[in-house]
């Protein structure tokens, strides 16, 4: 997952929750496919908070450039 990006993350949730959905999974996959979206929903949270962080950090210094 570390080469992973946030989109192909979000893409794999996707994938991971039609799967689900449809309904057709055994308890032995639905239960793997859980572990994995949660590690996915953790990393997406993260990535999401490293934007965050450097949005605000780079809005800071440019207001303080003003």
């Amino acid at each position: 997952m570390k080469n992973m990006t946030y989109t192909q993350a979000v893409e794999r949730l996707e994938e991971i929750m039609n799967s689900i959905q449809g309904g057709g999974m055994d308890v032995d996959k639905l239960a793997v496919a859980l572990k994995e979206a949660d590690a996915l929903v953790k990393f997406c949270r993260s990535k999401l908070f490293e934007v965050d962080e450097e949005v605000k950090l780079l809005l800071n210094e440019l207001s303080g450039d003003m």
